[in-house]
């Protein structure tokens, strides 16, 4: 995936999650403002915000079909950057009420009640499992922080790349305070102005290159009742990195049994195929019908660790049992054909022997006197 086309799938999310968090507060006199709010009295504004900024902990790599949980940061930034006078105080009451009122301005920038949502852009072969997360609250002056947890699925056809998920949060913050009463005697009234404040930011996690494998082709000549038949499977290298001293091994169970359910195949390149050959024998009550073997590679990536494929299945048909009949029937013929041979070699032998060699004997007609 293109960089670009992370950003854009990034933006559309950013648009999806609208409606799902709180809206914030409209413009005019806020909800959240305290009954006894009067702004002719405040004697600050301060400006800064909450600024909350997130990380996911630890390493963000990852293989298709993982089931992890993420824990992301969520760090408070938010500083003061400088604050102005509304009004002068008048007397010393008012002093102190203005010292008082600049004490609660210096909060505004800390962040309270957020709730966080985690969203995988549509199309993304990412899916979050998690709902929204209550992380509490972040004081800004201090650079606090708090996490929040979410469990993700990764598809398990997922190519490798970048992908990104947008961390929605939402909270309020201090926006304007304003204290009155008389601070020597102890009778103050503290009104507080809350507004919300929502926030978006994009992470990203990584799907790792990986050798993948699919069962492409399945040939055999499985017969009922017949032993050291051959079955040839055929695998493909799917995925994004070369799979190096693979072995393939299937799984038989009843009717199949196999002294030879290993094939090794060697290095596979990223779309090469290689064929593995077994040897299985087949018991003679055996159905005829189509039959699933499992069958996966175990192999070496490109760091040398040993992995496993995710487990395939090879379909097979077995042949029907040959009779015995049907078995000698194509060599009936070859053997009448031998004894007939056989018989006419001996007659002519026979002949030869007490027929033709009389013939060359002289014939005497008179005796000797």
């Amino acid at each position: 995936m293109n960089r670009d086309r992370t950003i854009l799938l990034a933006i559309l999310a950013l648009l999806a999650i609208a409606a799902a968090i709180p809206a914030a507060t409209a413009a005019g006199i806020p909800d959240d403002l305290s009954p006894g709010f009067t702004f002719s009295e405040n004697f600050y504004d301060v400006y800064g915000k909450p600024n909350l900024t997130a990380a996911i902990v630890g390493d963000a790599e990852f293989d298709r079909g993982d089931e992890v949980t993420l824990t992301i940061d969520l760090i408070n930034r938010g500083v003061v950057l400088g604050f102005e006078s509304d009004r002068m105080p008048d007397g010393d009451n008012e002093e102190d009420l203005a010292d008082m009122e600049l004490g609660y301005e210096l909060q505004q920038v800390n962040a309270i009640g957020i709730t966080a949502m985690l969203i995988a852009p549509e199309e993304s072969p990412i899916e979050v499992k998690s709902g929204p997360q209550q992380a509490g609250s972040i004081n800004g002056d201090k650079g606090e922080r708090k996490t929040a947890r979410f469990n993700i699925e990764i598809d398990e056809n997922a190519p490798a790349g970048t992908y990104p998920l947008v961390l929605a949060t939402s909270y309020l913050y201090q926006k304007n305070a304003q204290v009155s009463g008389n601070v020597s005697d102890s009778r103050t009234d503290v009104n507080l102005w809350y507004d919300t404040l929502d926030q978006t930011q994009v992470l990203y996690i990584t799907v790792k290159k990986l050798a993948d494998f699919e069962v492409t082709n399945v040939s055999s000549d499985l017969r009922a009742g017949e032993d050291g038949r051959v079955l040839s499977i055929t695998y493909q290298n799917t995925g994004e990195e070369a799979a190096t001293d693979a072995v393939a091994r299937i799984s038989v169970t009843d009717p199949f049994s196999s002294t030879d359910d290993q094939a090794y195949l060697g290095t596979l390149a990223p779309g090469e195929s290689v064929t593995g050959i077994f040897v299985l024998d087949t018991d003679s009550s055996a159905a005829i019908k189509q039959y699933g073997i499992d069958t996966e590679i175990r192999f070496k990536d490109a760091t040398g660790e040993s992995k496993i494929s995710e487990s395939m299945t090879a379909t097979v048909t077995i042949a029907p049992l040959i009779p015995t009949s049907e078995k000698v029937k194509p060599y009936i013929l070859p053997v009448v054909l031998l004894i007939l041979l056989v018989l006419v070699a001996t007659g002519v032998r026979y002949y030869l022997t007490n027929f033709a060699g009389n013939r060359n004997v002289p014939r005497t007609d008179e005796q000797d006197d």
